[in-house]
């Protein structure tokens, strides 16, 4: 109760420092990321080199949940954040980039990331604690264990490994999963009935509370389940349940009546690949299957189409009264659906037959996952701009209205003065 309200006093002071939007700074970082990081570990794979040695194995798990993964969550739930601690952040995240792919053994390599993370969740746990319902407050104590997970992954590798690294990674996973199910339905629910509102027809599945309580309560018992030695099963029965109540909400939600509202489409995709990978997981868990491959249909398609969307949708916000880049939006949407599929069939061809199908279908996936996100970059700097832009013609407007009518004012003013003199004048003659 006491670190709560220590929690609040920090994360109030300076409310009144001007501040700049995260999303500017991290969105675009983690495309950038993810394009590179992307064709780097292909390469890792075909060739054995010094220099990709932090993109094999450990390495590429490593980079996507703590590199691309968190650096969606700080330009997410940062919002707007005094300009200091938006570049204090930024350098860190950056610093653990650079430091792991220099050197992933070492110091900074290893360290790097727990403290960003960590100085992460001091920025964002508390913003959470106002909340009034449970659901919502489920979030403080959420982010909380995703930013604690790459501490944990560095304690575990020093003692050895008690816990492996597979399970570690399926448990941050399903932590993601929950963030996803949450943040996505909070913004598809609302979006959705807005846009057939438009129509004339009224939206009767919105937020659906009782499934969403289902979820935000199945997922943090399956992703501890997941670190237990022997209870693999009841993760993945608690996954399989989870996915069936993430499918029925997004049926409910009726998103094809959308079709104008490509991001929306994107964001139906996503979470239709986040039911279908927590589906395949959770069957993969509960028979003791292999869980490396079928993950991607998570991390790709679910992850990577959601934040896509998130992305694109937030771009967008400032220009939502002109025509939307139905093409861009929709050839996006389209690379990640190739990477997903490419990527799963090349984990497929490798555990059945070796040989250059596989590597193929690897770098297929791999290009157009980065091709996606280089262009989803681009489009997110350029709409930037823009907005900068028109932000700045509206203030300038403004101000010339704003002068316009103060000159207006003196001069009418100075008109009454005159008049009045004038009168007086008369009335003494």
């Amino acid at each position: 109760m006491y670190l709560k309200y220590i929690f609040k006093i920090i994360h109030d002071q300076g409310k009144s420092v001007n501040k700049v939007s995260a999303q500017n700074l991290f969105f675009p970082a983690a495309c950038i990321h993810a394009a590179i990081t992307a064709v780097l570990t292909v390469l890792a794979y075909q060739f054995s080199s010094e220099w990709l040695v932090a993109f094999v194995g450990l390495g590429h798990a490593h980079e996507m949940l703590f590199g691309f993964a968190l650096a969606l969550i700080a330009g997410y739930t940062l919002g707007q954040i005094e300009a200091h601690w938006l570049w204090i952040l930024f350098g860190l995240w950056l610093i653990a980039r650079v430091g792991y792919w220099l050197d992933s053994d070492g110091l900074l390599g290893q360290w790097s990331s727990p403290t960003f993370a960590l100085v992460l969740a001091w920025k964002i746990v508390p913003r959470f604690f106002a909340a009034k319902k449970w659901r919502n407050r489920m979030i403080s104590p959420l982010l909380l264990a995703i930013c604690s997970v790459p501490l944990a992954w560095l304690f575990l590798r020093e003692m050895g490994w008690p816990i492996a690294p597979r399970q570690l990674s399926q448990s941050m996973i399903l932590l993601l999963v929950m963030l996803m199910a949450f943040i996505g339905g909070r913004i598809i629910a609302p979006a959705v009935a807005g846009e057939m509102q438009k129509r004339g027809i009224t939206q009767q599945a919105r937020v659906q509370p009782r499934l969403e309580a289902l979820i935000l309560l199945l997922l943090p018992a399956s992703a501890i389940s997941a670190l237990i030695p022997g209870a693999l099963q009841v993760a993945g029965v608690l996954s399989i349940v989870v996915s069936l109540v993430i499918a029925i909400r997004l049926i409910r939600w009726q998103i094809w009546r959308c079709a104008n509202r490509a991001e929306l489409i994107g964001m139906g995709i996503g979470y239709g690949w986040l039911a279908i990978g927590t589906l395949a997981l959770g069957f993969a868990m509960l028979l003791g299957m292999a869980t490396n491959v079928l993950l991607h249909f998570i991390t790709i398609g679910a992850l990577g189409t959601l934040s896509a969307s998130v992305m694109m949708k937030s771009a967008l916000h400032p220009f939502k009264n002109l025509p939307q880049p139905t093409v861009m939006i929709s050839n996006i949407l389209g690379l990640l659906l190739l990477a997903t599929v490419f990527r799963v069939l090349a984990g497929a061809m490798f555990d059945s037959s070796p040989g250059l199908t596989g590597p193929n279908l690897l770098w297929l996936s791999a290009l157009s996952w980065s091709a996606a996100y280089f262009a989803l970059a681009v489009f997110l700097l350029t709409t930037q701009k823009t907005s900068k832009q028109q932000r700045s013609l509206t203030k300038q407007t403004s101000l010339k209205k704003a002068s316009a009518v103060k000159v207006a004012k003196i001069s009418n003013a100075a008109s009454v003065v005159t008049q009045s003199k004038r009168g007086q004048c008369h009335d003494s003659i």
